[in-house]
């Protein structure tokens, strides 16, 4: 009875602690999904006070272009008829032609921006195309709707008589008289509700972002909420497990923990710091990919801030940029990249933290000092460590040379050291014996200390050595390991350390490792790394 009752409460704790898992991927999902939201909204609001922009540039440029139209065609009228005044009527009659022309290119755009922002549509500025949603919103609308109640009724006129002068350089007065009547008489009213338009655009944009923001931070902070709960009710459950273990096992546990603790020194790189290792490598991405979405939402908020305050030179040179950084989040998809991010990391902390429940009363080594210390003496101390996987098939030949202490971070610099040996021992168990030579000594080129991990194990082919840094590269079977090893050591030398690591190798003679330590002795409290994942 009693262990069902057990199995019962086990049951119940781990649905328990699934529906807090559940709740907590939802959260972050839905945080997700509003940004998603929020990222396509300011790329349409972009794009329409984009198109506005261009509206009113367009529409200025047509009504000077039909003043200067009238003006130069009564100068041209005085004078057609005087023989002496030729070569003066034809330059008059030319700047009417490009007037008239920059006059149909101007009023055209002007229609086509109308109707993209009320109906939706593609328009062509400039030889660029772009796909312009409706206006939804009805506060925004009714200023496009006033101006396309007065152009639709005037439209076809005011487009028509363009297209009758180019076709026969004759003007009928009658329509360029209630053209430029429609022009004078509307051109104050279209600008005025295509600014309003804009304005008000850019008020119902910061209007919506700060309410997705809110929702945002609530659905933030409750994920926080439910994530500590989850947290507190594991560990709970992990210290009544543990409780239990402890008083049916303990007199087991303290007689086999000083035995088992080599191996679980030699472990802890493999199974602690591995998941380490991929936790901080996602974090780091999701890190750039923060990055460039606050870039894009800073370049909306500058256009939308520069609209309002009236800035439209401004406007039009960041919009293209605006639009471009947005579509750009939205091709290469950042926010579901950082979704996949989160849930594998999350999967590695919940494996550290069964780790450090198991080995709370062992030393911690997710921290490192920098601090002087001797390289030869780091090398003795992991050859220690590794002696369990060398001992049977590898012999060891080390030759050291007198080497001054520099400043480094040992604990790092034994990972790196754990990492090559152990993959050194690996390539030579394939092989059934061999050997591993260790050497330090001084780079005759600069003020460097050079450790040298060599061995006449397998190799590695030419077809992947250029790989074998690489995040996640591994040759070994699932499950035997995450190929973080040597892309972590490769960090901790050159950018803890500001070092470098070089191989050489061929197959079937081994391969040497080469890792050059600038000569530093200057003391500096600071950290190299801090909770490094372990090799692989």
């Amino acid at each position: 009875m009693a262990g069902k009752k057990d199995n019962q409460q086990l049951t119940f704790q781990y649905t328990e602690l699934a529906i807090y898992g559940v709740l907590f991927l939802a959260l972050v999902a839905a945080v997700f999904v509003l940004n998603i939201n929020l990222s396509d909204e300011s790329r349409r609001d972009s794009e329409q006070i984009f198109c506005a922009t261009k509206q009113q540039e367009y529409w200025g440029r047509a009504y000077r272009s039909l003043l200067k139209t009238q003006t130069t065609l009564a100068e041209y009228e005085l004078i057609m008829g005087d023989s002496t005044q030729l070569e003066l009527a034809e330059q008059k009659r030319a700047i009417i032609d490009s007037s008239f022309h920059l006059y149909r290119r101007s009023i055209e755009v002007f229609d086509g921006t109308v109707k993209a922002l009320d109906k939706g549509g593609k328009i062509t500025l400039e030889g660029v195309e772009y796909k312009i949603d409706a206006v939804q919103d009805e506060r925004a609308r009714k200023y496009i709707m006033d101006i396309a109640g007065r152009w639709y009724p005037r439209a076809d006129s005011l487009i028509g008589i363009a297209h009758q002068y180019e076709g026969t350089r004759k003007l009928n007065p009658d329509m360029l008289l209630a053209a430029i009547d429609f022009a004078v008489q509307n051109d104050e009213l279209i600008l005025a509700d295509n600014r309003d338009f804009i304005v008000k655009l850019g008020e119902l944009a910061t209007e919506r972002q700060n309410r997705l923001q809110t929702i945002q931070v609530i659905a933030l902070v409750a994920s926080i909420v439910v994530f500590a709960l989850m947290a507190v009710r594991l560990t709970i459950s992990l210290r009544r497990q543990a409780k239990v273990i402890q008083e049916s096992q303990s007199q087991l546990v303290q007689s086999e923990k000083m035995a088992s603790l080599g191996q679980m020194v030699a472990g802890l790189a493999h199974e602690m710091n591995t998941p380490l290792g991929f936790v901080r490598n996602n974090v780091e991405i999701i890190r750039e990919n923060e990055k460039e979405m606050q870039a894009a939402f800073h370049s909306a908020n500058t256009v939308l801030k520069d609209l309002v305050e009236g800035k439209y030179s401004e406007v039009e040179k960041a919009i293209p940029e605006a639009i471009k950084k947005l579509d750009e989040l939205e091709k290469i998809g950042i926010v579901e990249e950082n979704k996949m991010m989160i849930e594998s990391a999350l999967q590695g902390i919940d494996r550290i933290q069964e780790l450090i429940v198991n080995l709370k009363n062992f030393s911690r080594l997710d921290q490192s000092m920098m601090q002087m210390a001797d390289v030869n003496e780091c090398l003795d101390s992991t050859l220690v460590i590794a002696n369990h996987i060398l001992k049977r098939h590898v012999t060891v030949h080390k030759e050291y040379a007198q080497l001054p202490k520099i400043l480094c971070a040992p604990a790092q610099l034994n990972q790196v050291f754990l990492n090559l040996i152990t993959n050194a021992a690996h390539a030579i168990e394939k092989k059934g014996q061999g050997n591993l030579w260790i050497k330090t000594y001084m780079s005759t080129k600069a003020a460097e200390i050079v450790v040298q991990v060599s061995d006449d194990g397998t190799g590695i082919p030419k077809e992947i050595i250029n790989k074998i840094f690489d995040p996640f590269f591994t040759t070994k079977p699932v499950g035997q390991g995450t190929g973080m090893g040597l892309s972590i050591s490769k960090k901790i030398i050159e950018e803890g350390h500001k070092g470098r690591i070089e191989v050489k190798s061929v197959v079937g003679k081994g391969t040497d490792f080469f890792i050059y330590l600038p000569m530093k002795t200057e003391v500096k409290e600071e950290k190299v790394f801090e909770s490094v994942p372990a090799i692989n």
